[in-house]
């Protein structure tokens, strides 16, 4: 990769040309629809309170009482809420204990993004996929939407679209991998050991991959657009980094939280990319990135299962270029 390729845009963001996220986001859709993709990949609805919640909060004049009565017809999303408002990540100084309470700590913006991130996690894991381990899934997607905030928080870009971007960018592959388990199969035992990129071997095999089929879906739930562009080009580092428009830039700390390694994408490469993007962008440090993310992660993940400690994968594969060189 070389250098100009990965230096972060610079200049006047008003010079440049305007991105409209609903024309991408058609855009994109488009593309999706001409792949074909069948009608037996699909995920449980999200449940109603969030659905409720969503269309309740966007309303400019919303209510915190009414939107505590939603939530609380859920009581598995009424813990999830409880349990997040008082966990050491938002550390408050006193416990909370109602559901209105939570709200009013966290702020509507900011309630909005975690019970979407709760709906899709509840909605997809009802769907168990033979592949791959649910929580060591789930794990390894907050390590990426942790990631991308920490990337986002560096260059002042928007943290909560980062975070939820990182978080959902492979959602749908629990869902994907229990429908088609035998084409994957042959995929992490061939493809996958011989550094086979994982979307373009599923655009090879289905005619579509799981970005966009996870943006797919994310159109039926009514995703905001900016958050459905996130999920489709959360493979397009480059895309990123050389369009024109300063706003599409946005999506580069998704894109970078992306080149994590997972259960479906073991190889280091993504971590060898990171490496090089912190070594052309002084706006980000990468040691000090891992660190946080790793301390964080261990305060949020279920049963401290992490499944890469950041910090352990880049200190290794920096030996490996040093040997190599």
């Amino acid at each position: 990769m070389s250098s100009a390729a990965t230096e972060v845009p610079a200049g006047d963001s008003a010079s440049q040309p305007e991105l409209q996220w609903e024309e991408l986001r058609r855009s994109a859709l488009e593309t999706i629809r001409s792949a074909e993709i069948p009608d037996e990949i699909e995920v449980p609805a999200l449940p109603q309170a969030v659905t409720e919640f969503m269309d309740e909060s966007s309303s400019p004049d919303f209510d915190y009482g009414r939107l505590a009565q939603i939530v609380e017809k859920d009581p598995g999303l009424t813990c999830e809420l409880l349990r997040y408002v008082n966990s050491a990540a938002v550390g408050l100084s006193s416990p909370v204990g109602s559901v209105r309470q939570a709200l009013s700590h966290l702020g509507i913006n900011t309630a909005r993004t975690y019970l979407m991130a709760a709906g899709v996690k509840a909605a997809t894991r009802s769907q168990q996929s033979r592949l791959l381990n649910a929580r060591h899934f789930w794990n390894a997607s907050l390590q990426r939407g942790l990631f991308a905030r920490a990337v986002a928080a560096c260059l002042n870009l928007d943290t909560g679209l980062c975070f939820m971007g990182g978080l959902l960018q492979d959602f749908l592959l629990p869902v994907l991998t229990d429908r088609f388990d035998a084409e994957y199969i042959v995929y992490l035992e061939t493809e996958a050991r011989e550094g086979r990129d994982l979307c373009d071997w599923e655009r090879e095999v289905f005619g579509w991959d799981h970005a966009g089929a996870g943006a797919c879906v994310a159109a039926s739930w009514r995703f905001p657009d900016d958050l459905l562009c996130a999920l489709f080009y959360h493979h397009e580092l480059q895309a990123t980094l050389q369009r024109p428009e300063m706003e599409f830039f946005s999506l580069f700390p998704v894109t970078c939280a992306a080149l994590l390694p997972d259960q479906l994408m073991p190889s280091t490469r993504g971590i060898r990319e990171l490496i090089r993007v912190d070594a052309r962008c002084a706006a980000i440090c990468l040691d000090e990135l891992c660190r946080q993310v790793d301390a964080e992660q261990m305060q949020q993940a279920e049963n401290y299962e992490i499944p890469h400690h950041l910090q352990n994968l880049v200190e290794e594969e920096r030996r490996c270029m040093e040997h190599e060189s």
